[in-house]
């Protein structure tokens, strides 16, 4: 399948506090990929930067073979969408309407048809379609976030956090699409601070630490680490 996104020596400096320092990963096509780590790791960062949210101080993204755009929304319309932390709905816009923000790179048939796919894939936005986003429950409004990112057809999607917050039946329900979303085609850059379920699903992973790569390993083989099991999964 070969190797879709790529993260070339990425550091990212906020002032003077270093939060990426000469990280490096790669995605393949197909995939799902977790980056685990604790509060303040840099997950959020990494993703931020690959997607156009922050200028790195060094390195580059490479997607599909050649370096990334710098401005988000060329970003989005090369195929990468990046789902961001704390869903991040419009309250006071209808699931149809976010939706349709989500859709913005089309127009009429093609528009209509991501629509009706998103409710193929989430039943529940359909029902509540005329619903303001505000009113939804915090399973729904992610469930809303990673639709409105899928509208955009993107090649791969960068989830961030999408499990916090939520009851553990919702995770699994939430867990349960991801593994959808790759089935379809779609890969997918996981970030997460529940390990355990993270590196149950990805077929890879990565560690941060303090802004750098740690570990790396399919996610099998880091659950079976001492150091991630004492770190991260209690003991």
């Amino acid at each position: 399948m070969g190797v879709m996104l790529k993260v070339n020596d990425l550091s990212v400096n906020y002032g003077h506090v270093k939060a990426l320092k000469h990280a490096n990963i790669e995605v393949e096509s197909g995939k799902i990929v977790s980056i685990i780590g604790a509060n303040g790791a840099g997950k959020s960062t990494m993703l931020r930067a690959i997607s156009g949210l922050v200028k790195p101080a060094t390195g580059n993204v490479e997607f599909m073979g050649s370096a990334l755009p710098a401005k988000p929304s060329k970003i989005v319309a090369k195929g990468v969408v990046h789902v961001p932390e704390g869903r991040k709905t419009f309250s006071g816009l209808t699931i149809r309407d976010n939706l349709l923000v989500g859709g913005y790179l089309y127009k009429g048939k093609q528009l209509e048809e991501n629509l009706e796919k998103q409710y193929k894939l989430f039943p529940i936005l359909e029902e509540r379609k005329n619903q303001f986003a505000g009113t939804l429950s915090g399973g729904e409004q992610q469930m809303l976030a990673v639709s409105r990112g899928l509208m955009s057809n993107p090649k791969i999607i960068l989830l961030d956090e999408p499990s916090m917050g939520l009851a553990p039946i919702i995770v699994n329900q939430i867990y349960d699409l991801i593994r959808q979303i790759r089935d379809s085609g779609i890969t997918v850059l996981l970030v997460e601070q529940n390990a355990r379920k993270a590196l149950g699903i990805c077929d890879y992973a990565y560690v941060l630490e303090n802004g750098i790569i740690s570990l790396q390993g399919t996610g099998d083989e880091l659950l079976r680490s001492d150091s991630v099991r004492k770190a991260y999964l209690g003991g």
